[in-house]
């Protein structure tokens, strides 16, 4: 009996654990974190965040978002087949192959497949292809406004990700403005790996004794783990990072929101099916490249500016950080000396060897104090990114 049961936890998990998607997610992240390292290096000579940031910051939110869709998904009764699985595994593969990270979202993917279905009635055209045209009618027996139901649920997950988590550690950088001086932004590249449970028919896995099966009318049912993936990327330079990323994520909501209409739309009239993976595709993307176009039509909150060093970034576990220092405060004096610029901000630095005292201009335009111990031997090492002049120190970070 104890056998029975393990073998049963471990089939649960196992089809998680399994799936290629889950191995090629991680790939995908460790690949996303190698190139920011490399890009933070390229900026200020160190890097802000480790390369285990981009694996440990999703997979608290991920793991969460995960159990309440499933839970949401089951409740409904969605079913899905092993041949539809397998075609929406294809269908992220090629979008991973884009290089995109936005383009890994569940709009692009689910939508994509969802036209493929909507307009399987049409698609005598590809009696042709021998077992692709089996596996492409095999999976769309599914009943669409099951896919329209998931596409709908993980896009309302995306969007309460990008709006709660999506701002989390975003990766300052330096880049040439169109006039050639430096000016900073803020790049996130988010990668959450979902673990959601959908119910295939009875069959597709091996079953035990104690395997829980469902029955629905006459069919019997067994629940999987299934990785899903949600992409996400955005750079912001002319407001707040957190607060570009919030209306982004409220946007996505929104358009999640949208979705789940149509799919309960697409339930009288299957046709609605097509509509929303067009308006899924179209919308996302549309999304994405007017919040792009905004803030480069902006100036540039991250820039040199008259009195006062901007911070551009805060590094984990730095003096600043135990100082409280934000990202978009502005520092207006260093141990009582004015400064607006990485060179004077290091030679104010220098007058105390172990301590430092900070007047900051936080968001609201009201000055706080703010003093701590510097580290040993590394007073120059505060822990404050901010944006350079054309002159370079050894290093950029202050």
């Amino acid at each position: 009996m104890i056998v029975d049961i393990l073998k049963s936890i471990g089939l649960a998990f196992g089809s998680f654990f399994v799936h290629p998607l889950l191995y090629i997610g991680l790939f995908v992240i460790f690949l996303m974190s190698k190139r920011r390292v490399r890009k933070e290096r390229l900026s200020f000579h160190t890097r802000v965040y480790s390369l285990m940031a981009d694996f440990v910051i999703p997979f608290g939110p991920a793991i969460i978002t995960g159990s309440l869709i499933s839970i949401f998904l089951l409740g409904l009764g969605v079913v899905v087949t092993l041949p539809l699985l397998i075609v929406i595994a294809i269908v992220y593969l090629l979008a991973i192959l884009t290089a995109q990270v936005r383009w890994m979202s569940p709009a692009f993917v689910l939508g994509f497949v969802l036209i493929l279905f909507a307009i399987e009635p049409f698609a005598g055209y590809m009696s042709g292809f021998g077992g692709i045209t089996d596996l492409y009618l095999e999976a769309a027996e599914v009943p669409i406004v099951h896919i329209a139901i998931l596409l709908a649920a993980l896009v309302i997950a995306e969007g309460w990700l990008i709006e709660g988590k999506g701002a989390s550690y975003t990766s300052p950088r330096l880049k040439r403005s169109k006039r050639g001086k430096w000016i900073g932004f803020h790049d996130v590249r988010r990668l959450w790996i979902v673990p959601v449970c959908l119910f295939v028919p009875e069959g597709v896995i091996p079953s035990f004794e104690f395997w829980p099966v469902f029955s629905l009318g006459e069919t019997s049912l067994q629940p999987l783990i299934i990785p899903f993936l949600i992409g996400f990327q955005q750079s912001v330079r002319s407001t707040l990072p957190r607060l570009a990323i919030r209306l982004m994520g409220q946007r996505v909501l929104g358009l999640g929101v949208l979705f789940a209409i149509l799919a309960v739309l697409s339930y009288y009239q299957p046709v609605v099916a097509l509509i929303l993976g067009t308006v899924a595709i179209l919308g996302r993307e549309l999304l994405w490249v007017l919040a792009k176009h905004r803030d480069e039509a902006r100036p540039s909150l991250f820039a040199v500016k008259p009195s006062g060093c901007i911070v551009l970034g805060v590094i984990p576990g730095s003096p600043a950080e135990k100082m409280k220092i934000q990202v978009g405060e502005v520092i207006v004096k260093v141990n009582g000396e004015a400064v607006n610029d990485e060179i004077s901000f290091y030679k104010a630095l220098q007058k105390n060897s172990a301590f430092c005292k900070l007047d900051v201009l936080d968001e609201a335009g009201e000055v706080r104090f703010a003093q701590g111990a510097l580290y040993d031997g590394g007073h120059h090492h505060l822990g404050i990114l901010v944006v350079k002049k054309e002159t370079k120190l050894q290093d950029s970070i202050i």
